[in-house]
C-alpha cells in the first residue's frame, strides 16, 4: 500500500500553512495564442482576489509582443481550475464585459500581466483610453509601437486589436494604404502573433490555501537581472561591441585605488556615451548599443578620473584628494567625472581645480545625493562641447553653498557623511607611535577602517549624551589592525613622546589627560567631538573653494581680438 509522502512544513514562514502541498502535479499542456483569447473572451479565465494589481507599463507590453515575434521564449503560465460564477462586470485591462458560469474555469497564478497585454491588446474591447493597450504595428520598420496610429500612421500602423482577429484584419487591410508586401507582412505577423505557442500548467484543487502557498512561492523566489546583468549577457563576452566589466573595473584599480562596483561603471560608461545613466540599457532604445563609446576609450577616461580623484588638491595638477573609491561620498561624482574626463580628456590646473570644487561643492550642497536623479541627468547633459562652458555650467548646478557647521551622526563607513570624517581624519595625515598610519592598511582591515576607542562595553554606564558621542566618529581614530583595544593602546602614549602622532588625531593634551582619568570618557568625547566639528567644518569650507575667487583658464578671460591699435 503507497504510503502518503510527508512533506515538512516551509522553513520560510512562521506559519507552517502557508506552504501546504498540492495533492497532485500541475498539468502541463501548450496553448496558442488565439485559443487563450478566446477562452478569455468566454469568460473561461478569471482572476482571483489575492492577484497583485497590474503594474506594467505600455513599454513593457511592447516588449512583450517583440518577444513573441522575435520567437523568444516569455515564460510558462500557471492557472487554478475551479467553478466561477457570472460576472456582469468581468474586468479585462481597463474594459468590462459580461460573462456567464462556467464550471471549469481557469484562475491566473501566475502570468497576470502577460495575459491581461495579450488579451487587453488583441481582443477588441473598450479600454476607455487606457494607454497601455494601444499598441500598434508598424510593418515598415516591423516593430510595435505605443499608441494609436495617427496622421500618416493612419492606414499604415496596424493596431494590434486589429490582429487579434482575421476578420478584423481583412477589413482593415481592404482600406489600408500599405503596398503588397507590406500587407503580406502584416498577415505573416498576425500569423505569428496567434499561432505562438504558451507553456502553461494547471492545478486542480480545492485547497485554497495550497494555492496561496503558489502563489507566494512564485512570486517571491527568483531576482530580476539588473541592470548591469543585462548589459552583460546581451553585450559582453565577445558580443558586440564587446565591452568587459571586468576590464573596466580593474582599469580603476591604480594605486589602491579599488574596484567600482559594476553597477557604478556600467553608469559611468553611459554617461561617458552620452546616455541617461539612471536607466536600463534595453530602456535606452535602439540606437543605444551603436553610441556606446569603445572599451579602449572608456578604460582611458576611468584612468584619469581615478588619476584626477586621488591627486592632492596643492598637486601641479590638481584634484579631488579622495585615495579610494570607498571613500567617494557620493558614488555620483565619479560617473559624472568619467563623462568629463571621456569628453575633456587634458583639462588645465585651473580647471583641474574647478572641477575639484564642483565636487565637494556638490557634497556640501546635497547635490550630489544618490536620490537626486534628475540633477545627474542634467549634469551629464552640460558636459559637452566646449570645455569652458561646460565647467562654468556644471558648476552653475553646484552654486556656492554656504559655509555650514557640522554635525555629528551615528558613524557608518558606508555613509556620505561618515566618509567625509574619515577624509577629513585622514587629510590630517594620521600616525603612530612609529609613524605615519598607511591608509592601504586602513582599506584592508574592511569595515574596522576606522575604529572605536572605547568598545561599548566600556561606555553602556556612560549618560545618554556620553553614548550619542560614542556612536559617532568623536570616538573613532584611524589607526590600522595591530592594534587592539585603542583606549589601552593610546593610554600608553605620553604627551612629550607622543605629542605630534596624538594631534593627527584631533587629540590634545587635556583631551589625553581625560582619556587616561578613570571616569574621563565624557569629558574626552565632548573634547574631541568639538574639534572634530570644526576640522570637518574648516575641510569642507577649503575643498569646496567656499572662501576662494572662481578660476576659469587663462584663455577664457581674452575676447581674442588683437592689443595692438596700430594693425
Amino acid at each position: 500500500m503507497a504510503s502518503e509522502l510527508e512533506i515538512p512544513a516551509d522553513t520560510e514562514s512562521s506559519s507552517s500553512d502557508l506552504y501546504v502541498p498540492l495533492a497532485k502535479p500541475p498539468t502541463a499542456l501548450s496553448l496558442v495564442v488565439r485559443a487563450l483569447l478566446g477562452k478569455v473572451r468566454d469568460g473561461d479565465i478569471r482572476v482571483p482576489q489575492f492577484q497583485r494589481p497590474l503594474r506594467w507599463r505600455p513599454d513593457d507590453v511592447v516588449k512583450l509582443f517583440d518577444s513573441i515575434l522575435r520567437g523568444y521564449p516569455i515564460g510558462s503560465l500557471l492557472f487554478w481550475k475551479k467553478q466561477a460564477p457570472a460576472d456582469e462586470q468581468l474586468v479585462i485591462g481597463n474594459a468590462r464585459i459580461s460573462v456567464g458560469s462556467v464550471d471549469d474555469a481557469w484562475y491566473i497564478v501566475d502570468g497576470q500581466q502577460r495575459v491581461t497585454a495579450l488579451a487587453a491588446s488583441l481582443l477588441d474591447f473598450d479600454q476607455q483610453g487606457d494607454p497601455r493597450w494601444e499598441i500598434r504595428f508598424d510593418p515598415k520598420r516591423s516593430r510595435f509601437l505605443s499608441g494609436r496610429p495617427n496622421g500618416p500612421e493612419v492606414g499604415t500602423h496596424v493596431p494590434l486589436s486589429v490582429l487579434g482577429d482575421i476578420r478584423r484584419l481583412g477589413k482593415w487591410l481592404r482600406d489600408c494604404h500599405l503596398d503588397e508586401s507590406a500587407q503580406t507582412r502584416v498577415e505573416d505577423v498576425q500569423q505569428r502573433l496567434l499561432d505562438y505557442q504558451l507553456s502553461a500548467y494547471v492545478m486542480e484543487t480545492s485547497d485554497e490555501a495550497a494555492l496561496r502557498g503558489v502563489f507566494a512561492r512564485s512570486n517571491s523566489t527568483g531576482v530580476r537581472m539588473r541592470a548591469e546583468e543585462v548589459f552583460q549577457a546581451l553585450l559582453g563576452s565577445g558580443a558586440r561591441p564587446g565591452i568587459e566589466f571586468l576590464e573596466l573595473q580593474e582599469a580603476c584599480d591604480v594605486d589602491g585605488f579599488g574596484q567600482p562596483p559594476r553597477a557604478e561603471v556600467l553608469k559611468a560608461l553611459l554617461a561617458m556615451s552620452g546616455l541617461d545613466p539612471s536607466k536600463r540599457l534595453e530602456d535606452l532604445g535602439e540606437g543605444a548599443v551603436a553610441g556606446l563609446t569603445s572599451e579602449s576609450e572608456a578604460i582611458e577616461a576611468l584612468r584619469r578620473t581615478v588619476q584626477f580623484l586621488q591627486a592632492a588638491p596643492a598637486a601641479s595638477e590638481p584634484g579631488a584628494g579622495i585615495p579610494a573609491y570607498g571613500f567617494i561620498p557620493y558614488p555620483v561624482a565619479f560617473v559624472l567625472l568619467a563623462r568629463w574626463f571621456h569628453e575633456f580628456p587634458e583639462p588645465d590646473a585651473s580647471s583641474r581645480g574647478e572641477l575639484a570644487r564642483w565636487l565637494w561643492r556638490g557634497v556640501v550642497g546635497g547635490v550630489h545625493q544618490r536620490a537626486a536623479v534628475s540633477a545627474m541627468r542634467l549634469q551629464v547633459r552640460i558636459i559637452a562641447g566646449d570645455e569652458e562652458k561646460s565647467l562654468r555650467a556644471l558648476l552653475g548646478t553646484v552654486g556656492r553653498p554656504p559655509a555650514q557647521e557640522w554635525s555629528l551622526d551615528r558613524f557608518n563607513a558606508s555613509h556620505a557623511a561618515s566618509k567625509v570624517e574619515l577624509l577629513t581624519l585622514l587629510a590630517r595625515e594620521p600616525r603612530d607611535r612609529v609613524g605615519p598610519v598607511s591608509w592601504r592598511a586602513l582599506l584592508s582591515s574592511g569595515d574596522r577602517v576606522a575604529r572605536e576607542i572605547f568598545r561599548s562595553s566600556e561606555w553602556k554606564g556612560l549618560d545618554p549624551a556620553s553614548q550619542m558621542l560614542a556612536r559617532t566618529a568623536a570616538n573613532r581614530v584611524l589607526l590600522d589592525a595591530r592594534h587592539t583595544g585603542l583606549s589601552v593602546e593610546l593610554r600608553r602614549w605620553t604627551w612629550e613622546a607622543d605629542s605630534a602622532a596624538l594631534e593627527s588625531h584631533l587629540i590634545d593634551e587635556e583631551g589625553l589627560a581625560a582619556l587616561r582619568s578613570e571616569a574621563g570618557q565624557p569629558v574626552f568625547l565632548r573634547r574631541r567631538a568639538a574639534r572634530l566639528r570644526t576640522e570637518v567644518a574648516a575641510f569642507l569650507s577649503g575643498r569646496a573653494g567656499l572662501d576662494e575667487p572662481q578660476l576659469f583658464p587663462v584663455d577664457s578671460y581674452y575676447d581674442g581680438s588683437s592689443d595692438d591699435e596700430s594693425e
